[in-house]
């Protein structure tokens, strides 16, 4: 059976990724098989690196200009339908299961998350993963191709994988598809916002892992020019890098906005206690399995002040032509 292993170098994570991948293909995966490595990637700088880390031999380059999962999803199922592959695995954590999932509604294949291994046999898979928060491990049978498998997340803490040498297949440029204009169809919804926390419609919240007074002094910015309310996690306001006035959280503001957007905070109870009413919670965060990632409603794995600020350029944009 053919397979394609997949890495996202456009997110923050590629080399757990790799090692996770690279120790699943070698104990996790049984059968007669053939695989390559998808390595998708958005600045030419970091090619070589991503190469390196393919736990396979065989490798393609797929070059994307948006650090998005509903693009490298169509690419996918592009993939999928013309050259028939049979089997894609993906990571654990929020982004290989996005792929995942997007990919076998796209197709109409099977899916399957949190992996221990996967055995091939003629037409099927056989896959075991933890069920009953993890008292129990099930087998299950995956018969609709492309199946779209995820790894569970313990394959993350593995052994640092052997060097392979590797045969790069093809360097694609898929930077100019359909979906690089990913908001085309955005709809302006005024939320206006008062300056007390407790009242707003629309607010954005700064965490530690913004890194320093500036970018969270940026992130304030950015929120100004899109009408939220700014907010910070009690680390930001005890490092001095934002007013205490500013807390939100069981130290500060319990708020009820229709929209949050968190930057940079790891989601701690303290400052979700602060969020939870919100109607909407949107995370931005390199850390996949940060608590403040499976808390939200939806969640962006990425550079968090590089990602408001482009929100932040966009809706003014937005706003100037219509």
């Amino acid at each position: 059976m053919r397979f394609a292993a997949i890495l996202d170098g456009t997110s923050g994570a590629a080399a757990q990724q790799a090692r996770a991948l690279g120790g699943f293909l070698r104990e996790g995966l049984s059968g007669d098989l053939a695989g390559e490595t998808l390595v998708f990637y958005q600045n030419g700088r970091d090619r070589a690196r991503l190469v390196e880390l393919a736990p396979t031999r065989a490798v393609r380059l797929i070059k994307t200009s948006a650090r998005r999962s509903e693009r490298i999803a169509e690419i996918l199922e592009a993939l999928a339908c013309s050259e028939e592959i049979p089997l894609f695995l993906f990571a654990g954590g929020a982004t290989g299961t996005e792929l995942a999932a997007r990919l076998a509604c796209r197709t109409n294949g099977d899916v399957l998350t949190e992996a221990l291994s996967v055995e091939v046999r003629p037409e099927r898979l056989l896959c075991r993963k933890n069920v009953y928060s993890t008292h129990l491990v099930g087998r299950f049978e995956l018969t609709a191709p492309p199946c779209c498998v995820t790894i569970d997340a313990s394959w993350n803490d593995g052994p640092v994988p052997t060097p392979v040498e590797h045969d790069v297949l093809s360097d694609t440029d898929e930077t100019g598809g359909p979906s690089t204009t990913p908001f085309e169809d955005l709809e302006l919804v005024d939320l206006p916002s008062s300056g007390d926390l407790a009242d707003s419609r629309f607010l954005v919240v700064a965490g530690y892992g913004a890194g320093s007074r500036q970018a969270v002094e940026r992130i304030a910015k950015a929120a100004r020019r899109m009408g939220a309310a700014f907010g910070v996690s009690r680390p930001v306001a005890m490092n001095a890098w934002a007013p205490m006035d500013r807390l939100i959280g069981v130290s500060g503001t319990r708020a009820a906005p229709e929209l949050c957007i968190v930057v940079g905070a790891s989601g701690a109870p303290a400052l979700y206690w602060g969020i939870e009413k919100a109607a909407f919670i949107a995370a931005i965060d390199t850390d996949e399995h940060a608590p403040i990632v499976r808390n939200a409603d939806v969640a962006v794995v990425d550079d968090g002040v590089a990602v408001i600020e482009e929100l932040a350029e966009i809706i003014a944009a937005k706003r100037e032509t219509d």
